[in-house]
């Protein structure tokens, strides 16, 4: 685990979307450092800051020169201080997300130094306790792995496996046991160090989330943790920090191997200690958070929630890209942009406007509806866009299954059906 930066780091601090002052400018040039666009599935590099010195759409903190101890922050804009982002990571676990889009959510690194700033710890652990709930569920579905265990007992009446001759002696012989032999022997058994990590991990998400008992998620997420303990009934939840570092992956087991790497964030965040669950770290670890991908999330939790099967996630098209959402019965296309500006106006919304125009002729992502795509029809397109807290909009805080989405829409002026919508973020009461 990455020890907290001591007091000669020094933190350049921006919001999404700010850009560095001249003086960090001039010593970020100084040091060689070099910005560049991240791509649609590429992890962001420094948080995903632009060549022309402005960060984007990732919060979090990331070291830009580790040995000259030189680290950036982007903290949420400030008109989104009070955001519920548990409530926004619960989305997460609702829809059950797949692991790989997941991991273009967030990201942390536990290896490396933390960087000496606090303001940001409750947006990435909850996050990833939530992911690794998610995933636990998942591999739950199949049961548990089996696995042969080395044992060693003192069996009586009978031998099993290999007779272990100095303990028998000691144990047995001299104490004119007769009726005993300590034996060692691989039992196939659910009792694994794999299990054992997995079940220890879940003991730390269990403590942590007490943190939030006031929340109105709480009773979802400890009834959640409760089942999942109870099928790590007959696994044991001891094991040493060395038996941690070789527990392997198995390639033939993917869920396996995305819980017991998250099982291992997890400890290693904590210091490998229950007992510092609930203590404020000195630090931050390396963290991202792609909020543009949350907020889908989100809204697709909304979406799900209120129209079902109607609403499609995801979907593929041609030339690598692939729409955020379809409402099949409506023919709709639905693309999310996190950009709160769209609340007063639509500056800078024509790039949007194209990009969303594609899906709507893109013949793989239109080969949805049903029935066949007419070549003449032309499909409603819709942008997401987030609310900020007190909007003078028109507010949106859930859909209902019997209304047309396109209700509360606003038409953007000059565009053939083609409408924007503002969601509202969750925010603390």
């Amino acid at each position: 685990m990455g020890k907290p930066a001591g007091l000669t780091d020094r933190i350049i601090h921006l919001e999404e979307h700010g850009k560095f002052c001249e003086e960090d400018i001039l010593c970020i040039r100084e040091m060689g450092i070099s910005f560049k666009e991240t791509g649609i599935k590429e992890k962001p590099l420094y948080l995903g800051i632009t060549p022309d010195m402005k960060a984007s759409y990732y919060i979090g903190a990331d070291w830009l020169d580790e040995k000259k101890r030189l680290s950036v922050v982007v903290h949420p804009k400030k008109e989104m201080d009070n955001v519920d982002y548990f409530k926004m990571f619960m989305a997460c676990l609702e829809n059950d997300l797949d692991s790989e889009y997941f991991s273009s959510i967030y990201d942390i690194n536990c290896e490396r130094r933390y960087i000496a700033c606090t303001d940001l710890q409750d947006q990435i652990t909850p996050l990833m306790l939530i992911h690794y709930l998610t995933v636990l569920k998942r591999l739950i579905k199949r049961g548990l792995r089996r696995d042969y265990v080395l044992q060693e007992d003192n069996l009586q009446c009978k031998v099993k496996g290999r007779v272990l001759v100095s303990e028998n002696l000691r144990a047995n012989v001299i104490n004119r046991r007769l009726d005993r032999c300590y034996c060692s022997f691989h039992e196939y058994t659910v009792d694994s160090n794999e299990n054992r990590l997995l079940k220890k991990a879940l003991l730390f998400t269990s403590r942590f989330i007490r943190k939030f008992s006031s929340h109105d998620s709480f009773a979802r997420l400890s009834s959640l943790t409760n089942s999942l303990l109870a099928q790590f009934e007959n696994v044991g939840d001891e094991i040493e920090i060395y038996q941690i570092k070789r527990v392997a992956s198995n390639r033939l087991f993917k869920d396996y191997n995305e819980a017991v790497s998250l099982a291992k964030q997890i400890l290693r965040r904590f210091g490998y200690s229950i007992e510092k669950v609930n203590e404020k770290e000195s630090g931050t670890p390396v963290f991202w958070i792609d909020m543009s991908r949350l907020y889908e999330v989100y809204v697709y939790g909304l979406l799900n929630k209120a129209y079902g099967r109607q609403i499609v996630f995801q979907v593929p098209g041609y030339h690598k890209c692939a729409a955020d959402f379809i409402k099949l019965d409506e023919k709709l296309i639905i693309d999310t942009k996190y950009k709160p500006q769209y609340e007063k106006g639509n500056p800078g919304i024509i790039d949007d406007i194209r990009q969303v125009s594609a899906y709507a002729r893109d013949e793989k992502v239109i080969s949805h509806f049903k029935p066949a795509p007419d070549e003449s029809e032309v499909y409603p397109c819709l942008i997401i866009y987030p609310l900020k807290q007190d909007p003078d909009d028109v507010e949106v805080t859930s859909f209902k299954q019997e209304e047309s989405l396109l209700v509360k829409a606003r038409k953007i002026n000059g565009f053939k059906k083609f409408y924007k919508l503002g969601v509202r973020l969750p925010f603390k009461v």
